[in-house]
């Protein structure tokens, strides 16, 4: 597996100056499906820009091969830059609180993403530790659900997201763009870029709507 904290410096540029809304363009150009749906930021987190390869924490039934880890052991594995991504099966129920956003913080990661609630959404908030979930939570998570797997795939959200891969989130939500696939969405982002500065100009010169059209399609994946 490799580091998930590191980010290649010229990709990191490309998608740091990129909204989410950008990347889902590209990647469905690339042909992939990315956008996490039902995960949005909390209170407080609006503002944040979020940057960093997957590491992943997998809830559910014990099993016999669970490792005997808590949210903290798996925060302190986590490399600094990453972002830990909690598959919590989308539960209405808290799986995180302002402690472990505590030391996610110390542990320099980038930001949260968990697939289920969380709890003490102020102390994220206050602490300025970006995280994104389902929504809020008083109450705990079932006590038959517990940490059955680290960096391993999960699916959150509709979408498989495994160690290693680029997660980037903004105001509008939560995509992950596949390892294997960031060569040729960055590509495809050159494509994206050119199209939206088209739109602009297009728009306030007050263009005629076929000529809009014709724009858009150029990022329409072709059937």
């Amino acid at each position: 597996m490799r580091d998930t904290g590191s980010v290649p410096k010229e990709a990191a540029e490309v998608l740091k100056r990129t909204s989410t809304g950008m990347v889902i363009d590209a990647l469905a150009l690339v042909g992939v499906n990315g956008g996490i749906r039902g995960v949005r930021p909390a209170r407080g987190s609006e503002d944040a820009r979020v940057l960093g390869r997957a590491a992943t924490v997998l809830f559910g039934p014990p099993r016999p091969d669970s490792p005997n880890l808590t949210m903290y052991e798996a925060i302190r594995k986590s490399p600094a830059g990453s972002v830990l991504v909690v598959d919590g099966k989308g539960i209405d129920a808290h799986f995180t609180g302002d402690n472990q956003g505590e030391c996610a913080k110390r542990q320099g990661l980038a930001g949260m993403v968990v697939y289920g609630g969380a709890r003490d959404i102020a102390g994220y908030r206050s602490m300025g530790m970006p995280l994104y979930c389902t929504g809020s939570a008083t109450v705990d998570k079932p006590p038959d659900i517990r940490i059955v797997g680290y960096n391993v795939p999960v699916d959150v959200g509709g979408v498989t997201v495994k160690p290693g891969d680029i997660i980037i989130a903004d105001e509008d939500g939560v995509v992950c763009i596949p390892d294997e696939a960031l060569a040729a969405t960055l590509e495809k982002l050159q494509v994206i870029f050119e199209v939206e500065e088209a739109m602009e100009k297009a728009i306030q010169g007050g263009a005629p709507v076929d000529e809009i059209k014709a724009i858009i399609a150029r990022k329409k994946p072709r059937k």
